[in-house]
């Protein structure tokens, strides 16, 4: 993976953007076969219930902060609307699948589910999907990846490192001399020239650093921790915004308000991304609204 400045490569992608703002052609380009929306899961984590909550004939309730973390999981928008009382459907709302509770969802049996994660598709999930993306193109030794420039971790000097409390001065001083260095370096320097001086490709309201990769390196989960765009230790960072290939057969699009990430590409394509096991997703449209309230689903409250 190397940083590219051939910002042209992406004016295709602005020539086909839809200017109805918080619609799917907004953010991946219009004119494809098809196209899915993958929704980003859920974390969660399982507490103790409280006993003095439980019952003696009903489940045992809990609520958020009491009791030790048993365990942790990712759960689909599907498995927590079926615990809601609520619907999945194209154009569904967080909000509505979390029961209008707020993004914080407490669930019977400890489960304490914190909202989906915006503006990046996990690694893992990343790679799934570009192992069904690489044979639908002619090139998959030739894509493009744009990453948003708005990402704090593309800015190590303009952060404060923390350090662990109780440390001496002189200890705080060297750890975050450290930490300083570890942030810098995990940032490739043309990356943080083209952010500082350009060039960066501009669409609506966003502009984003670009990279050339190819589908087998994005099928490796670990590839942000080499890419350079502020990945550290154990740190996660930035993931892309957009991916297409060359020859512009498919676009995925992570729109870092959204807590989904959209593709457009052939029929075959989508229906791979719609039946396959690992990745959650819907059919949509490019004129289907994924704002904020643009789930007009009646759910039951």
């Amino acid at each position: 993976m190397r940083w590219s400045g051939e910002i042209e490569a992406g004016g295709w992608i602005r020539a086909r953007l839809s200017a109805a703002w918080g619609t799917v052609g907004s953010a991946v380009p219009e004119g494809f076969a098809a196209y899915a929306r993958i929704l980003h899961p859920a974390p969660g984590h399982r507490r103790t219930p409280d006993p003095g909550t439980a019952g003696s004939s009903g489940p045992a309730r809990t609520t958020e902060g009491r009791g030790p973390v048993d365990e942790e999981a990712s759960w689909t928008w599907g498995r927590v609307a079926a615990e809601t009382g609520s619907t999945v459907h194209p154009q569904v709302q967080w909000r509505q699948v979390a029961g209008d509770a707020g993004e914080t969802v407490v669930l019977r049996g400890g489960w304490v589910l914190g909202p989906p994660e915006t503006g990046r598709l996990e690694p893992d999930l990343l790679a799934r999907l570009m192992v069904l993306a690489a044979p639908a193109t002619t090139t998959p030794q030739e894509l493009m990846l744009g990453v948003w420039d708005g990402w704090g971790e593309l800015y190590p000097h303009r952060s404060a490192p923390l350090v662990r409390e109780g440390a001496t001065a002189r200890e705080r001083r060297a750890a975050r001399a450290e930490l300083r260095a570890a942030v810098v370096a995990a940032v490739d320097p043309e990356v943080a020239r083209a952010l500082a001086h350009g060039p960066l490709l501009e669409l609506p309201d966003r502009r984003y650093v670009l990279l050339q990769t190819t589908a087998h390196e994005l099928s490796d989960p670990a590839w942000p921790r080499r890419a350079g765009i502020g990945w550290h230790h154990e740190l996660p960072g930035p993931m892309p915004q957009l991916i297409w290939p060359a020859d512009r057969a498919w676009c995925v699009a992570s729109e870092i308000d959204w807590d989904s990430t959209v593709v457009g590409g052939s029929h075959d394509l989508i229906t791979s991304v719609l039946e396959d096991g690992v990745l959650e997703a819907v059919r949509i449209e490019p004129s289907d609204d994924l704002s904020w309230d643009g789930d007009d689903l009646d759910h039951p409250s």
